[in-house]
């Protein structure tokens, strides 16, 4: 079983070095990263000398690393989305419990002698054990779904930001985070059950339990290694920030009269049906602006006001009616679905399946065996 923990440290070691030095154009982003799969081989090595060399190195560490594994993370994510420009001290608060937890643990267990250390580890219960100790457990046990919560508001509103900005949202949704956060919350149950109930905290031997817990790990390093390398910052812009419920308020000092607003939308529409700039499948509404010559934020506020519906929905439903048309033309079956609806603007199977069937109520095969029979 010690393949797995040597695996894991060469894994998050050798990853980490190379998101710092060979992966090009850096982000802040990518040093968090970095970071953390760093503190993920200091696990994977603490716990291999540990189990298999009998070498008590960092030990009393390890429980602590929950503290930090998920504030990075949230941190990771707000500021591949932009939210955080840079390191602030904002983001030290989250780091708060770790630094504290440590410096209780330093003072009453990683100074003391390797024998009062076994004795306490493997001589004492829950019950026994000073009440501060248990409450950093306790924090252990919460800060999983706590961050778990707050990542997925993040992601919530990160989706609502894409869809005012780009007309497609492949590659820059985040959706590989959602694994991430599945195989995290695995990891959560299996953690506790493991050292609350089968005795981990009571004993300086892995057991199979212990083990599961680091295989899971090891499969979120490779998640993580694998998307956070592809990964880069996604760039949505100043001027659509914000919850699209605050829109109204922030219309009324646009410059763009609600008149004036209603007055474009014709143009706005005959472009749109003449030009077909929606066949573009990276359209962002920046691209669009320009190519209308007027201001993002006036284009934004004509979509959302007069059209009732944010960018993302605006475009797709001329892709759905351009795929809806070409369907009609295709019948000599010489193109696929598929090849339509690039050909229209979509740049994935999953989101045109998923589109078309928001917008009509069935999946571009019912709708196409519909169309046959009729």
């Amino acid at each position: 079983m010690d393949i797995i923990l040597i695996t894991g440290f060469l894994l998050s070691f050798f990853l980490a070095m190379f998101l710092l030095f060979k992966k090009k154009e850096k982000l802040d982003s990518d040093k968090v990263l970095a970071f953390w799969l760093f503190v993920f081989s200091l696990d994977f090595l603490r716990s291999y000398m540990l189990f298999f060399k009998g070498k008590m190195f960092l030990l009393g560490f390890g429980y602590t690393l929950p503290l930090l594994y998920s504030p990075l993370l949230y941190f990771y994510v707000s500021l591949v989305i932009g939210n955080s420009k840079q390191f602030g001290l904002r983001f030290l608060w989250h780091l708060l419990p770790f630094v504290l937890a440590n410096i209780y643990m330093f003072f009453y267990i990683y100074t003391k002698s390797p024998e009062w250390r076994i004795s306490f580890f493997e001589g004492t219960s829950f019950i026994s054990r000073p009440m501060f100790f248990n409450f950093i457990l306790f924090l252990v046990a919460i800060v999983y779904p706590v961050y778990v919560i707050l990542i997925y508001g993040l992601l919530k509103k990160h989706l609502q930001n894409i869809k005012r900005v780009y007309s497609c949202r492949d590659q820059i949704d985040l959706y590989w985070v959602n694994y991430l956060l599945v195989s995290v919350s695995v990891l959560w149950v299996i953690s506790l059950y493991s050292k609350f109930i089968s005795g981990y905290f009571n004993s300086l031997h892995y057991s199979s339990s212990t083990m599961i817990v680091y295989f899971f790990e090891l499969i979120i390093i490779m998640i993580i290694g694998y998307f956070g390398f592809k990964q880069g910052m996604i760039f949505l812009g100043s001027q659509v920030r914000g919850n699209i419920s605050a829109d109204a308020e922030k219309y009324k000092t646009s410059g763009l009269k609600s008149e004036d607003a209603k007055a474009f939308l014709p143009v706005l529409l005959k472009y749109m049906e003449s030009e077909k700039p929606y066949l573009n499948n990276r359209l962002a509404i920046s691209g669009l602006a320009g190519q209308l010559e007027i201001p993002t934020n006036h284009l934004s506020q004509i979509i959302n006001e007069q059209v009732g519906k944010n960018f993302f929905e605006f475009v797709n439903q001329y892709r759905v009616e351009e795929v809806k048309q070409r369907i009609l033309e295709n019948n000599d079956k010489k193109f696929t679905l598929l090849a339509i609806a690039f050909d229209s603007g979509f740049n994935s199977k999953s989101s045109f399946n998923g589109i078309f069937k928001k917008q009509t109520g069935l999946t571009p095969k019912e709708y196409v065996k519909r169309r046959s029979v009729a």
